[in-house]
């Protein structure tokens, strides 16, 4: 009778087991809410916590152990572990709901409470699934990684007018990408700041480094740079929690931040702290309302041969030129205005959120003012975008001018411009997915009223102060109206 209760309970044990963690590192990873164990340290002690690491968008639980030696540095460091597959392509809230689920079932089978390390939208997946979905009692504190706590100005970029055309042709749309728009992500933070009944649980770090010209990174940290300092995909200040202890901004890029080598003897000392008690980094507001003048944006669906012109005015000591196409062969020529014609732009796949695509690109040091021209011939109808970032004295005056009003279409003049001028198209967008947005004649923060997301370009036109030279810049971000008709997001006009 013994015998037979013995080997039934054995029979239980493995049957939980088995539901709760289905196969181990090695297994085809990518199924949502599958998770596994990671490999048991030689000397197991209980004393730790188990360490259970939650991926980014677009990615799964192999981030952690294709090319990277997280997984092994945690078994080298006597820490039992898990890893986990969410949607890689799904909202804060359907993933924070499926991960809670699951840090209950890990928690069950370790039998004391988790520290979960979380990559990029990673860490907003778990304070999701803490604060919405009750999973507080399962962890004992959250280590982020470059996580975009207040989303990231690349996502706005890609579900704008100019930059959506190639972002919904490569397949980038989804529901996790729009989640991380600005302003979607600022009304996340109004409602779950105030819910989050456990702040001290919470450690940050953050990466400043992108790579050089022309590396994976390249395109995300040319566009982000105005915005602060960033690792490729998020902003320093994004990554940063208002009451979380932020402990370190290294040397890390969005991807180099997660790798196990650079990063396990760096947080290690953090996994036995008392998060409570640790040490914070003094941090301003992550939600920064100044604008970034720096930049050019123009995209959409071009026919065969495709024409674009931008402005480069006196005094500009550098321009980096990005052309963004679907093909590598269809590379772009430039002309500047003194007829010169560059054809040796470099090549490479395109990043966040552009995966999928090639980015055509050069810089040039004291550029030729006047009318530049790119020209492209893709020998098909197909979108493109265009990225200008200029390293220029007019860009703070821009930014100074551009703040006295909020008028649709303004004219001003200061010491270094003579005319500045602005035009403001406004994009109203139902849900993820939808590829032909309504256009709204919104020009103020008093006509957004409908429930939703809103995406908002601003055109800045005009002349410096000598009159010969012109130039323009593109503001873009996404606002959120909520149902009591509050605006979440930067304001750029």
């Amino acid at each position: 009778m013994k015998k037979l209760i013995c080997l039934a309970a054995v029979m239980l044990f493995f049957s939980f087991a088995s539901y709760a963690y289905a196969g181990s590192i090695g297994d085809e990873p990518g199924t949502p809410g599958k998770w596994f164990k990671g490999e048991e340290p030689v000397q197991k002690d209980e004393s730790k916590p188990p360490l259970v690491f939650v991926h980014g968008i677009n990615s799964s639980s192999s981030t952690w152990f294709d090319r990277n030696d997280m997984a092994k540095q945690a078994v080298l460091n006597g820490y039992e572990s898990a890893f986990i597959d969410l949607y890689p392509d799904q909202d804060t809230k359907k993933n924070g709901k499926l991960l809670a689920e699951k840090l209950k079932e890990i928690y069950d089978v370790f039998g004391r409470k988790l520290i979960v390390i979380g990559h990029s939208k990673g860490g907003v997946d778990t304070q999701s699934a803490l604060v919405y979905h009750n999973a507080h009692p399962y962890v004992e504190k959250v280590i982020t990684l470059g996580s975009p706590h207040y989303g990231t100005p690349l996502a706005d970029l890609a579900y704008s007018k100019g930059g959506s055309w190639l972002a919904e042709i490569l397949g980038q749309k989804s529901d996790a990408l729009y989640s991380l728009q600005t302003g979607l992500m600022a009304a996340f933070r109004s409602e779950t700041d105030k819910l989050e009944k456990f702040p001290h649980k919470y450690i940050t770090y953050s990466g400043s480094e992108w790579g050089t010209f022309g590396g994976v990174l390249y395109l995300g940290g040319m566009y982000l740079k105005s915005f602060g300092a960033n690792d490729g995909a998020v902003t320093v200040s994004s990554t940063r929690l208002s009451y979380a202890n932020n402990i370190l901004t290294g040397k890390w890029d969005h991807n180099s931040i997660k790798n196990g080598t650079s990063m396990f003897p760096v947080f290690q000392h953090q996994l036995l702290a008392n998060a409570a008690s640790a040490e914070k980094e003094n941090i301003e507001s992550s939600n920064s309302t100044e604008l970034n003048t720096d930049v050019y944006v123009k995209g959409g669906e071009s026919e065969k041969e495709k024409t674009e012109a931008f402005y480069v005015e006196e005094g500009t000591n550098g321009l980096s030129i990005q052309w963004l196409n679907e093909s590598h062969e269809a590379r772009p020529e430039i002309i500047a205005p003194n007829g010169d014609v560059l054809t040796n732009l470099k090549t490479s796949e395109a990043s966040f959120p552009y995966e999928g695509a090639f980015s055509h690109h050069v810089q040039i040091n004291k550029p030729v003012p006047g009318k530049w021209t790119i020209r492209s011939n893709s020998g098909k109808k197909a979108p493109y975008l265009l990225l200008v970032s200029f390293d220029s004295p007019l860009n703070d005056e821009i930014k100074a001018e551009a703040a006295k009003s909020g008028d649709d279409a303004s004219t001003h003049s200061s010491g270094l411009i003579k005319r500045l001028s602005k035009k403001v198209e406004t994009f109203y967008f139902k849900d993820a997915q939808k590829d032909h947005p309504l256009k709204t004649t919104a020009s103020s923060a008093d006509q957004l009223k409908k429930e939703g997301a809103y995406s908002v370009t601003v055109h800045y036109t005009g002349l410096t102060a000598s009159g010969t030279s012109a130039f323009n810049r593109t503001v873009i971000r996404t606002l959120y109206v909520d149902q009591d008709e509050n605006i979440h997001g930067d304001i750029p006009y």
